[in-house]
């Protein structure tokens, strides 16, 4: 009778234990959630993305008219080409006092998107950072095998920080919130909400007037959506040698 009284003990325990270990899948908290997404000591990295729109295939969801019509934007250098003899993949050419539309879209849990702010650097060709590692240069003091200044250039699309004595000009808007304000115009295009955390896709249009700074150079974009660019972060891109000025 002992041995079955005992038997029965074990028997609870171990049930009692195998419940107690079952995962709730109904049990969401989504003010839980969003707090943890609001907390301040939490890292904006990989929180937000920033990219350039490529065609009306780079944000397949959005409603049809959003997107302006293709080639109407971004008439830049064609990216992700190591062929520079064709003429396709050569820079553009502008003139000082062109307009030119840059289209980019932002995509964030709403406090990233809160805390952060919308940066157009353009720059000319990278000179070497002083002391830096190999991966921290565009143009590679030392490779093996050696490869040319514009494969240096595509391998560093999104990783890719400009120095500040290569910057040339700069346009900055301090938050990104709709707007239609010459010469900026951003549009929120898209809205999810996942595990109880609200998610925006916003379009960020800049009608920018090429300036005299920009006069003869061969000039790369940067567009961030951080104050201080970042290195390794996905609210940080490039597009290089886009177009050139004469």
């Amino acid at each position: 009778m002992k041995k079955i009284i005992n038997f029965l003990i074990v028997a609870v325990t171990f049930s009692t234990i195998i419940v107690s270990c079952t995962k709730d899948d109904e049990g969401i908290n989504g003010d839980a959630n969003q707090a943890t997404a609001n907390a301040s000591y939490l890292s904006l990295n990989n929180r937000i993305l920033a990219a350039f729109v490529i065609n009306q295939s780079t944000l397949p969801n959005v409603a049809a008219g959003l997107l302006p019509v293709n080639g109407t934007y971004n008439k830049l250098r064609k990216q992700l080409t190591y062929d520079t003899i064709s003429a396709a993949n050569k820079a553009t050419i502008y003139n000082v006092g062109d307009t030119i539309t840059l289209l980019t879209y932002v995509r964030g849990d709403d406090s990233a998107i809160a805390k952060r702010s919308l940066s157009y650097k353009f720059f000319g060709v990278p000179t070497l950072y002083p002391g830096g590692r190999p991966a921290d240069n565009w143009v590679k003091p030392i490779s093996n095998p050696q490869v040319s200044f514009i494969q240096s250039a595509e391998d560093s699309v999104r990783n890719f920080a400009p120095r500040s004595i290569d910057v040339l000009n700069t346009v900055n808007f301090s938050a990104i919130t709709v707007n239609n304000t010459f010469p900026l115009e951003v549009t929120k295009v898209a809205t999810e909400k996942l595990s109880g955390i609200n998610y925006n896709t916003y379009l960020v249009k800049l009608n920018y007037i090429i300036p005299i700074a920009l006069s003869t150079k061969l000039v790369s974009i940067n567009f961030s959506v951080s104050a201080a660019t970042l290195r390794n972060d996905v609210g940080n891109v490039n597009w290089n040698y886009a177009f050139r000025v004469r």
